[in-house]
C-alpha cells in the first residue's frame, strides 16, 4: 500500500490498529511516496493500492473517496497579520506562503487555494517533508498551508498558531487508487470501507 507523506503520518496511526483488528493475517507493506511515484509503482504492479489526493487523472485506476480534509494556515504564533482570523485566500500576507517541493500534491493544492497572490517565499525555501515546514514556520520564516488531519498533532509546536480560511474554507479530497482490473478489487473495496468508517473527530485530532 503506499500513501502521500502529507497523509501517512497523520491516517496511519488510526487505520493501522483497524486492519490488524479485521485482517490479523494481513502481511501488509507500506511505501511513502508522492503521487507520481504512486501511480507508476501501481500502474506497473509494484504496489496493489495507494492513498492520495483527488484528481487522479489516470484511466487504467479506479479511485473511491475515502474522506474530505479542510486547509487551515499555519503561521507564526504572535504574528499581528493574523491576529484575527479568519483568513481571507486573497490576503497579501498570503505573499509569505512556503511551499513543498516540485512532485508533492500540497504544493499545488496551496498554489490553487492562494491563486490570486504570488508567494514570493517559494523560490528561497523548499522542504519535502510538511514537519520541515511547520518548524519554518515557527521560527517566523513564512506562513503554509496545513491539512486539518495534521493540525492537531501542529498545535503542539511552539511559537506556531492554526488559523482557519475564510467560509467556504478551501479542502481536499483523499482517495484509495488502485489498478483496474480483478486483482486485489474486494479487498480494496474493503480497506475504502474500514477508512471512510474512521470517525472523522479521530482524524482531526
Amino acid at each position: 500500500l503506499g500513501i502521500i507523506p502529507t497523509v501517512a503520518p497523520y491516517l496511519l496511526p488510526h487505520v493501522l490498529p483497524e486492519l490488524k483488528r479485521h485482517f490479523p493475517a494481513l502481511q501488509l507493506e507500506l511505501r511513502e511516496a508522492v503521487t507520481a511515484s504512486l501511480v507508476d509503482d501501481t500502474s506497473s504492479g509494484k504496489l496493489d493500492a495507494f492513498v492520495a489526493a483527488l484528481p487522479l487523472d489516470y484511466p487504467g485506476l479506479v479511485t473511491e473517496e475515502l474522506f474530505s480534509d479542510r486547509f487551515f494556515l499555519a503561521v507564526p504564533a504572535g504574528d499581528p497579520a493574523f491576529a484575527s482570523p479568519p483568513v481571507p485566500p486573497e490576503s497579501p500576507a498570503l505573499e509569505r506562503l512556503m511551499l513543498l517541493e516540485e512532485g508533492h500534491c500540497l504544493r499545488e493544492q496551496a498554489l490553487a487555494v492562494c491563486g490570486s497572490v504570488r508567494p514570493v517565499a517559494m523560490a528561497s525555501y523548499g522542504a519535502t517533508s510538511l514537519t520541515t515546514l511547520l518548524q519554518m514556520v515557527a521560527h517566523g520564516l513564512g506562513v503554509t498551508l496545513i491539512p486539518e488531519m495534521a493540525a492537531g498533532p501542529a498545535s503542539t509546536i511552539p511559537d506556531l498558531k492554526i488559523v482557519p480560511f475564510q467560509e467556504p474554507m478551501p479542502q481536499r479530497t483523499i482517495c484509495l487508487a488502485w489498478r483496474r482490473n480483478k486483482v486485489r478489487h474486494d479487498e480494496c473495496v474493503e480497506l475504502a470501507k474500514i477508512i471512510r468508517g474512521l470517525d472523522a473527530a479521530v482524524l482531526a485530532a
